[in-house]
């Protein structure tokens, strides 16, 4: 039953990375509440094993593992306590931490709508709860803008992202046109700025998030078009400020810094030293996995 649900959670290609990283969560209070283990040992056991494998799913999804890792290290640095406690707490506290990136996207959204104008033409790019929410509240303020969006298609071209995030936009009755990915390159210049979403932020400030994004970035760079990245702390990735080789998956891009204006999260614009510092304070978590700095 939960390896066909692992699975689920790992070619899920219809949602944005949080609501994975929440799927994976709602996946391990599951497992909590109907596992056989009879003492804590074998509970915090079966539970740290089952969140590896959730653990291991998406590479590139930053806030799945960071999510994953904290409640698993969490409940394997509860203080004595008896089984029932054990289950409750990871009920209680599941429940804690996605409300808290519920937030945090929401936080993530009210800067970066902060940046769109009246009139504005904003290009966007693959699909993002938080882009979603971004463009929500920018509209709810009253603002008027229109959206560009590339089709971002699979790599095997069954999906695409773009049409998405077109369809919410235009459930809200927000202007939006969809581009093939080759051509939206040319709509760039025409644009205010840029905003995407991203599945991880890596320790140099570079980012992965879905194709054409890179595209999208070298011709907003070349056009002095303001490149953003809006995302949740969640989606630091912690593996690279461990040492850990990160790489893009087929079908997402990485984008260097140095073409990225800023990088919006719940707690503002961030400069790569703070994200660090975001690494560096999850990097405890994942000592429950046994991966440490190199």
């Amino acid at each position: 039953m939960f390896s066909e649900k692992i699975r689920k959670i790992e070619f899920d290609v219809s949602s944005g990375a949080i609501q994975v990283a929440l799927n994976a969560l709602d996946l391990l209070r599951s497992f909590s509440e109907t596992s056989k283990s009879e003492t804590c040992k074998d509970f915090v056991e079966n539970f740290s094993e089952f969140g590896r494998a959730l653990f291991l799913t998406r590479p590139s999804m930053a806030s799945v593992q960071n999510l994953v890792a904290q409640i698993v290290f969490e409940v394997n640095h509860l203080e004595e306590v008896n089984l029932i406690e054990v289950r409750r707490f990871v009920t209680s506290r599941i429940e804690e931490i996605s409300n808290q990136s519920v937030n945090a996207v929401r936080k993530s959204a009210e800067w970066a709508a902060n940046l769109i104008n009246n009139s504005d033409n904003i290009a966007t790019c693959s699909h993002s709860s938080t882009i979603c929410r971004t463009f929500e509240l920018a509209k709810e303020q009253g603002k008027i803008f229109k959206v560009m969006v590339a089709e971002s298609r699979t790599a095997d071209g069954k999906f695409r992202y773009g049409c998405v995030l077109a369809n919410f936009l235009e459930s809200l009755k927000i202007p939006v046109e969809v581009f093939l990915d080759r051509k939206i390159y040319r709509y760039v210049p025409k644009t205010n700025c840029v905003l995407v979403g991203a599945d991880s932020v890596l320790v140099d400030g570079s980012i992965i998030n879905g194709s054409p994004t890179y595209g999208v970035a070298v011709e907003a760079e070349d056009s002095g078009v303001p490149f953003y990245s809006v995302c949740e702390t969640s989606k630091v990735n912690t593996l690279s400020y461990l040492g850990k080789n990160v790489e893009a998956k087929k079908g997402f891009d990485l984008v260097p810094s140095n073409l990225i204006t800023g990088v919006v999260s719940e707690k503002g614009i961030l400069p790569t030293s703070a994200l660090i510092e975001v690494m560096e304070e999850k990097s405890k978590f994942y000592k429950s996995f046994n991966i440490e700095c190199c």
